[in-house]
């Protein structure tokens, strides 16, 4: 009996308009279940991914230097998904963090709106991590050099 894989993350949040709007309107995730103290958001079919629990409206908001979560990392589905990602949140006024070549992987960061750290990155399968190792591969990533689309992409080949 082994472990398999992360099956859900549950953030707390003081606002849960706002995290709908985030989580379900800039992310574009499913709404599972949405109760007076919490809303279950999916991708696909799983029953869900990302859970948001209201807290204290006065909470403290996550803070740099401090024991707990660093980001959530969400798998896009290629690096053209990621840009229009950032387009995205560019436009409704969402706080991007930055971007990062991780040779494994080229990575949006983004805030939700209890500042939360999302990632947002696809994979680079010609990027061989099992020979050539990972770990601090942090260089710069020129998101809008991405085509927005695979069909700009192509035409851009």
């Amino acid at each position: 009996m082994a472990i398999q894989r992360v099956g859900h993350v549950v953030l707390k949040m003081r606002d849960l308009e706002k995290a709908k709007q985030f989580y379900h309107g800039v992310l574009g995730m499913k709404i599972g279940k949405e109760l007076p103290w919490g809303i279950f958001f999916r991708f696909n079919d799983y029953h869900h991914d990302i859970a948001v629990f209201k807290t204290a409206p006065d909470a403290d908001l996550p803070k740099k230097e401090q024991v707990g979560l660093v980001h959530v990392a969400l798998v896009a589905d290629s690096v053209q998904t990621v840009r229009q990602m950032y387009d995205r949140c560019k436009a409704q006024g969402v706080e991007i963090v930055g971007t990062t070549d991780h040779k494994i992987t080229k990575s949006l960061y983004v805030k939700d709106p209890e500042g939360n750290t999302i990632e947002i990155y696809a994979e680079v399968p010609e990027y061989n991590w099992r020979e050539e190792g990972m770990g601090g591969m942090a260089h710069p990533f020129d998101i809008e050099a991405v085509p927005a689309s695979v069909e700009a992409a192509i035409a851009n080949a």
